[in-house]
């Protein structure tokens, strides 16, 4: 990451409009998660491509999967929990959880689900499309942490090419297990096709767009709605935007400073320099 070249002059403008912040927040996609080995969703490489979201990317259709494509599912989770599970935090996450500790950062808002900002030390994220690693219960909506090393199990329990109906349901609710406060029934606590975000989070992000004095823009189109209302908040309360993204986005022709780089390979050099 840190062989691309990187303008002085970026670095120096990115630390003088942190320097005279005094509440700044991150906004970031599905671009610091492909830094880290994560691809897009929607990319080329992305898991759309393999498996349609029209039937993977809703409960009605997983439902359909586990009925009539079980091979297919258990592919599909096994591949999804080998991603997240081989993922590690790239010098953007290491950057913010830094800014957060001894810097004007205040908040992380993802669209990302790969817990990777809490693995390198961010405390207060708002994950605005759930996490891969965390449980939801249907009945009393507690929410649970899933164990690494039992999601390793589940992985290659799912890895098994002559995988069962009944062992893939096995497997699945080894991963899902029950409520450990009223027993009931947990899922993934992630937003499927079709859901609403968590309103609570998304309350949230919008109070801390509205309020940040500086918004990085890093690793994402922003034209996904409704977490695009981010940045369109963030610059009608007067903040100053600052975008780190290889693309540009609608965002960009307002951004106070654009950096056309890959966000992990950015904050590579922005470390080396002011850490």
């Amino acid at each position: 990451m840190g062989s691309l070249r990187v303008d002085e002059q970026w670095l120096e403008a990115f630390h003088g409009l942190l320097e005279s912040s005094a509440y700044a927040v991150a906004f970031t996609g599905a671009g610091v998660s492909a830094e880290s080995g994560i691809p897009t969703f929607r990319g080329n490489e992305g898991i759309w491509r393999k498996y349609p979201p029209a039937l993977y990317g809703n409960l009605p259709g997983l439902a359909l999967a586990f009925l009539f494509r079980k091979r297919r599912l258990a592919r599909l989770a096994s591949e999804v929990l080998t991603t997240l599970l081989d993922a590690s935090p790239n010098p953007c996450h290491h950057a913010l959880a830094l800014l957060e500790r001894e810097g004007p950062l205040r908040a992380v808002i993802t669209q990302n689900v790969d817990d990777l900002h809490r693995a390198a030390g961010s405390i207060r994220v708002l994950e605005l499309h759930g996490n891969a690693f965390r449980l939801r219960c249907s009945r009393c909506g507690l929410r649970m942490d899933v164990d690494r090393d039992k999601a390793r199990e589940v992985r290659e329990k799912l890895l098994k090419p002559d995988i069962t109906r009944r062992g893939l349901l096995a497997a699945l609710m080894e991963y899902a297990e029950a409520c450990v406060s009223c027993g009931g029934r947990t899922r993934p606590d992630v937003v499927l096709f079709g859901e609403s975000l968590p309103a609570e989070t998304m309350n949230q992000a919008m109070e801390e767009a509205s309020r940040c004095d500086l918004l990085l823009v890093l690793g994402t189109s922003s034209v996904v709605y409704p977490a695009a209302i981010i940045p369109r908040m963030a610059l009608e309360s007067g903040a100053r935007l600052v975008e780190v993204n290889p693309q540009p986005s609608f965002v960009s022709a307002r951004a106070h400073l654009r950096i056309p780089l890959p966000a992990g390979a950015f904050f590579a050099s922005y470390l080396e320099r002011f850490a």
